[in-house]
């Protein structure tokens, strides 16, 4: 026999959480069911940090409180305990295979500001999870780890959420499932969105690594095995520890064999002389385009469910957070016999604050790495970028300034090598160059 809430809330992450945590501070009756056997564990490769601390992110200023060891939304008005170590992150540097830099801002003068001057946090996600483990615990949310929803149906009024062998019913639904959402699948939301291919991650937990500075968050650009891909370096909340993410787009590039090309490479080799592995972690996510509509047969979906890419963790939070008010919302709506209008208003937040505002066509992260194809041309045209850029630890804005200094250099380089410019300008020529990788890329089911 079903189990009867209010709220089924599916996917015990950031948006998962702080979903459950919204409605059942509100009173309502909340069921959050978690695919892992241990809501807290962490299972997959994540940088485990919150960005854009410096600027508005989803329509917000996150922040944290050292007083109290709350991290705080202020204009969303909601706030929770994480009293795990943390770090700040003062720039994020791009260096090319050669060693040269490129900053977005001076770490120096960032932490002369303190708090005011970290672009970025980096925590221990685990402890955060058991923090919102006991927050919505508190407020009354039961919940269920070791289920794996299958099948969802509606059933007029209610929605129901199978399996594990166990069913649940509940008025509504929040899928926060995560990019390769089930929820999504079987309820048809991916049906209509385009898909282009799937980002691959490999983790390694690392001490011993010797950065030339501290507190930076650094990526560079490559070709292992004559592939695309990226590493990004991350210091990491417990000190001496870095996270080494390693990604393509391309399912075939063994991404152990990137991780020792990178730490092998001539400008960081010594970096890691001394580095010893940890543990490493590992992550498959489906780029699809945007849900354009979130809501559908008293599903709603929330965080990185309905997103290209992943939203950060801190806009999971974000909507997650506002996807629990909204539900809340019609609950109360429906039982006073009004209109229902709160899912209507989630729909257009979502769609002005994510649809209409981010650009979602993942190809152009790797673009510039199928448009130009040896480490020399990446040296050449990210070395004539000398200017110290603004501080960000957003990959939305880094993408963007990136651009307006490309802009700027595109004549220097149309004179001094024109072949090299005919080969940035197939970077628009996004179908194009991504042909083949479509083709060999599959939808994790």
């Amino acid at each position: 026999m079903a189990k009867k809430y209010d709220v089924i809330v599916v996917g015990a992450g950031p948006a998962g959480f702080l979903a459950a945590k919204a409605a059942g501070e509100n009173g309502l009756e909340v069921a959050l069911l978690e695919r892992k056997s241990d809501p807290k564990q962490l299972t997959r490769a994540c940088g485990q940090t919150l960005v854009s601390m410096n600027e508005y992110y989803f329509g917000d200023l996150v922040g944290y409180n050292n007083r109290d060891k709350r991290i705080f939304f202020p204009v969303y008005s909601f706030s929770f305990k994480y009293d795990g170590p943390h770090r700040n992150i003062y720039s994020t540097h791009i260096y090319t295979p050669n060693g040269h830099k490129i900053e977005f801002g001076d770490c120096e003068e960032q932490r002369k500001k303190g708090d005011y001057g970290r672009v970025g946090l980096t925590f221990d996600k685990e402890i955060l999870f058991q923090c919102l483990l006991e927050e919505v615990t508190a407020c009354g949310v039961d919940v269920f780890p070791g289920i794996n929803v299958e099948k969802v149906t509606t059933l007029g009024d209610r929605v129901r959420a199978e399996g594990s062998g166990q069913s649940f019913d509940g008025a509504y639904l929040i899928a926060a499932d995560g990019v390769n959402s089930r929820v999504a699948q079987v309820m048809g939301f991916n049906k209509d969105r385009v898909y282009y291919y799937n980002f691959h991650a490999l983790s390694w937990y690392m001490s011993g690594v010797e950065l030339p500075e501290r507190d930076v968050f650094i990526y560079t650009h490559g070709f292992p095995r004559g592939t695309g891909a990226m590493c990004f370096i991350v210091p990491q909340a417990t000190e001496g520890e870095y996270n080494i993410i390693v990604t393509t787009g391309d399912p075939r590039l063994d991404l152990e064999v990137a991780v020792d090309y990178f730490m092998k490479r001539k400008s960081c080799a010594s970096w890691f002389e001394k580095a010893k592995k940890l543990k490493a972690l590992s992550a498959v996510n489906n780029m699809y385009s945007p849900i354009v509509e979130p809501y559908k047969d008293r599903v709603l979906v929330a965080g990185d469910v309905g997103a290209t890419f992943e939203l950060e963790i801190t806009g999971a939070m974000i909507s997650g957070w506002k996807a629990g008010q909204a539900i809340s919302t019609a609950v109360q709506e429906e039982n006073l016999g009004l209109e229902v209008t709160a899912i209507s208003l989630y729909d257009n937040w979502w769609k002005e604050i994510y649809v209409n505002r981010y650009e979602h066509d993942p190809r152009r992260m790797f673009a510039l790495l199928y448009a130009l194809t040896k480490e020399e041309e990446i040296d050449y045209v990210l070395g004539l970028i000398k200017d110290t850029l603004p501080a960000s630890w957003n990959p939305g804005t880094i993408g963007r300034t990136m651009g307006e200094a490309m802009g700027k250099v595109i004549p220097i380089i149309q004179q001094e090598r024109p072949e090299t410019f005919q080969k940035l300008q197939r970077a628009s020529m996004l179908d194009e160059i991504f042909t083949e990788l479509t083709k060999v890329s599959k939808p994790v089911q």
